[in-house]
């Protein structure tokens, strides 16, 4: 009779690998601050006390996780040097690793100071280089313009980590190179993209009502810090209200925070019934809803959108689910105005396209590069509808 030895599995190899690209998933999933180190290690298959043994801290593993990822997006676009195999470059990371972006865009605010400089100067090297290849193949494009486009490529590349709408893989890919190129042969008006000197904005006036003064200040917070980093007392505080007065208008963070994601939505909804009842065809309302949309998340820097895409796992089930379906009715309202201008194009491919296009109208405003320009507006407007006009030729 023989024995065996009862010697412990190795430790694989990857499993630090392992561990950031569950890290990477479970805070597209759940959100940074609503995702526990045990969620990630479950992910993984392991202990917690053994996730803690690579890194120090959750923070220490955001940070890895992006940079790592980061790193991998800068070395899968090494070797193209023309336009088109660069963009396709970008798109095919981008899809086969559809977490990574949204993740980028909504928790980076997380990261170190330092961290945020090395993630976000990987993609502004990313920016520059796309810029350049553009001004390669249209000499004649004004250097203002490239460089919003090429942010404009970025947001289109990120538009899938946003959404779960699936397409064969080479017609994904063929769709969303057909959207870059119709981005790449735009031509905002030079006049709105130069820059024009900063003005000192003044603060604006703030509602009479302490419960409106309370939602006013506690969406900057929230999407600048993060809803669990932003104590009650911060935003009260912030509009004005005594401490304990907080109380009286909100039981706790929680209900405020799903009063300010329901305000938006509903904000959102009135703006598009009131558009939609203005518009005599689909084309006209379709033009009416994107500058509208434009308008408001230009004022507000694209903040509302961060908000619910980064804190709404903090909500219970059922407000969850509430905005959920919400946006998905919101967004099936844009696909039925742009099937109806272009009869031809399947429910998912315009899925696809909408998608992309709210992504520019999002993401564009957050971003320095729009930062005082003379109508960022404008520009917003002229590249989305430069994403939706492409679907004619889909």
């Amino acid at each position: 009779m023989t024995t065996t030895t009862g010697r412990p599995p190795r430790r694989p190899r990857d499993r630090k690998a392992q561990i950031l690209v569950a890290a990477v998933e479970c805070f597209h999933r759940s959100g940074y601050q609503a995702t526990g180190m045990e969620d990630i290690a479950a992910a993984v298959g392991i202990t917690a006390g053994a996730l803690y043994r690579h890194f120090r801290s959750k923070r220490e593993l955001l940070g890895q996780a992006l940079l790592s990822s980061s790193e991998r997006l800068m070395e899968a676009v090494q070797q193209p040097a023309d336009l088109d195999s660069l963009v396709r470059a970008v798109f095919t990371f981008t899809l086969d690793h559809r977490s990574y972006a949204a993740v980028w865009w909504k928790e980076t605010r997380h990261l170190t100071p330092e961290q945020q400089t090395e993630v976000r100067g990987r993609h502004a090297k990313l920016a520059f280089d796309i810029a350049a290849a553009l001004r390669a193949s249209r000499p004649g494009v004004d250097p203002a313009a490239a460089d919003l486009i090429s942010w404009a490529v970025l947001a289109l590349a990120a538009s899938s980590s946003f959404h779960g709408t699936e397409l064969p893989r080479p017609q994904f890919d063929e769709l969303l190179r057909r959207l870059a190129s119709a981005l790449c042969q735009a031509e905002p008006d030079p006049a709105v993209c130069a820059e024009v000197p900063q003005t000192e904005a003044g603060s604006g006036l703030t509602p009479s009502s302490r419960r409106e003064a309370l939602l006013v200040a506690a969406i900057p917070l929230f999407a600048e810090r993060g809803y669990q980093a932003v104590s009650m007392e911060e935003i009260g505080a912030a509009a004005g209200v005594s401490r304990l007065s907080v109380y009286h208008y909100f039981v706790g963070k929680g209900e405020l925070l799903a009063a300010a994601l329901h305000r938006e939505s509903e904000m959102r909804w009135g703006a598009l019934t009131r558009d939609l009842g203005l518009s005599a065809t689909a084309d006209d309302g379709l033009r009416k809803v994107l500058h509208t949309y434009a308008e408001s998340t230009v004022r507000g820097k694209g903040v509302a959108e961060l908000l619910r895409v980064g804190e709404v796992a903090h909500l219970a089930e059922a407000e969850r689910e509430a905005l959920h379906r919400s946006q998905v009715d919101y967004v099936a309202e844009w696909v039925a105005l742009l099937t109806a201008c272009h009869p031809a194009l399947g429910q998912n491919e315009a899925r696809v396209v909408v998608h992309a296009a709210l992504a520019l109208l999002n993401m564009l405003p957050r971003l320095a590069v729009l930062e005082n320009r003379a109508d960022p507006v404008a520009i917003v407007v002229a590249l989305s509808s430069a994403v939706l006009e492409a679907a004619a030729d889909l």
